[in-house]
């Protein structure tokens, strides 16, 4: 018979959404246990490009205390001046964001998790597994788990958070039947990144020197919609990779070849310190985000932004919307999917803003390329403080048609222009609109429809 434990809050991933989460939860003074399938010295470390913006960090240490990474503890790699995507020309360019960072994975998410050890009401517990979700009155009330011994341990909670990155793991054991149109058990293929990156050392300094650089490199041009990266971690280190949308053209593609191929042309004497490859949400978040016991977020709630990837610093800022809600939710007594539906509102008016504007130019993208893309990028038809207010007022103007009607005779491609920037608006009031759980079902036809359009 498998023992049992139990607690308010069981959170499933030690990422940093999980941790962010129970972090919050431990000042909120909710009893709360996170578990991780990694073995406790490995948990935090993960596949990304290691950008982590300061206004993210340093907002979830204002809001909650959230340690910051530090340089002098290995932490924080490299300060960088700003984040800037260069055209298929190498010369078209748009600054998407004015300073950043880059930060070591493994030691920062190790500082995070350590840092719950502060919290007397919470306990991490590594090497653990989700095994089956505990399901009764279509309420989710716990899962039971399986160690690295292959001895289970059922786990009781009043809500379960999947904080366990893109694939879900609790959301694919949950069953068929009480998910209904919540949302998907499984991320269809076309609405993920496949991404691949490597950590490398150079004899000398490189030229992204404080900078991270989305480039459409010529070895990738068969992969679109997709970008190389280079993000500096100091004089003689980077983060280099590749990602671009699972469509089915793309199928069968070797991304550790065409990964390859770059790395030799751009550094050919490099040391490979580190590879590894995984999958990124690129969609807009899940329709709920929330059932009865139950609450999703970081990746596994596709809160990731879709045009850059970025998803380490929106989990950290999720996961404090998520403890808040939790602990009121818990408080109430009510955790059934009403009284954690704030956590939806919540959701869809910050990520909902952001991914709209990312679902609908990839969509772009894909109708017209990136020739397309290089020529409003020379024009200055899209120009920074443009993206700046695509993630953050729906009802900016930002004069995109104006510009682009100077001097430019493409009707058709004005015209797919036109579509893009209606549709991100469109979806965006849907966001800030978000329905109350009785009139869910009208609200997602809706949205599917707007997905559903052809740029």
């Amino acid at each position: 018979m498998a023992s049992q434990l139990s607690s308010d809050v069981l959170i499933v991933g030690g990422g940093p959404g999980g941790v962010s989460t129970a972090f919050t939860l431990g000042t909120l003074g909710i009893s709360t246990i996170l578990i991780d399938k990694k073995p406790m010295e490995e948990i935090g470390e993960k596949v990304c490009g290691d950008a982590l913006s300061p206004d993210y960090f340093n907002e979830a240490n204002r809001e909650v205390g959230l340690p910051v990474p530090e340089k002098e503890k290995g932490e924080l790699m490299e300060v960088v001046t700003e984040t800037v995507l260069l055209g298929t020309n190498q010369t078209s360019k748009l600054v998407l964001e004015d300073g950043s960072a880059t930060v070591d994975r493994l030691k920062y998410g190790q500082k995070l998790i350590k840092s719950l050890s502060q919290f007397p009401n919470v306990e991490v517990i590594a090497d653990m597994r989700a095994n089956k979700t505990i399901v009764e009155n279509n309420t989710l009330v716990g899962l039971l788990c399986k160690n690295k011994n292959n001895e289970y341990i059922e786990f009781r909670a009043k809500v379960v958070v999947d904080a366990s990155g893109t694939g879900g793991i609790v959301r694919r054991l949950l069953p068929t039947e009480m998910i209904g149109n919540r949302f998907p058990q499984r991320l269809p293929r076309h609405e993920l990144i496949v991404a691949y990156r490597d950590i490398i050392r150079v004899k000398k300094e490189h030229p992204y020197q404080n900078g991270m650089y989305l480039v459409y490199e010529p070895e990738i041009a068969h992969v679109m919609p997709g970008y190389y990266w280079y993000f500096s971690r100091g004089d003689n280190e980077l983060n280099i990779g590749l990602g671009y949308m699972m469509y089915e053209r793309n199928r069968g593609k070797n991304i550790k070849e065409i990964n390859k191929q770059v790395r030799d042309r751009k550094f050919p004497d490099a040391e490979i310190i580190t590879s590894q490859g995984d999958l990124i949400p690129a969609r807009l978040p899940l329709p709920s985000c929330v059932h009865n016991g139950f609450l999703t977020t970081g990746d596994a709630a596709a809160l990731a932004n879709p045009l850059n990837g970025e998803g380490h610093g929106v989990a950290l800022i999720a996961g404090i919307i998520a403890g808040r809600c939790l602990a009121k939710a818990i408080r109430n007594g009510d955790t059934s999917e009403k009284g954690l539906w704030d956590y939806n509102r919540q959701i869809w008016s910050k990520y909902g803003l952001i991914n709209a504007w990312g679902v609908s130019f990839i969509k772009f993208i894909n109708k017209w390329g990136f020739k397309t893309f290089d020529w409003m990028l020379d024009k200055k038809i899209l120009r920074q403080d443009d993206i700046i207010k695509m993630n953050s007022d729906p009802n900016a103007d930002l004069s995109l048609l104006s510009r682009a009607l100077k001097g430019w005779r493409r009707p058709r491609t004005l015209l797919s222009l036109r579509k893009t920037l209606k549709l991100a608006r469109d979806i965006q009031y849907l966001g800030i609109n978000y329905p109350e759980p009785e009139n869910f079902d009208e609200w997602v036809e809706e949205l599917d429809k707007l997905v559903a359009i052809v740029i």
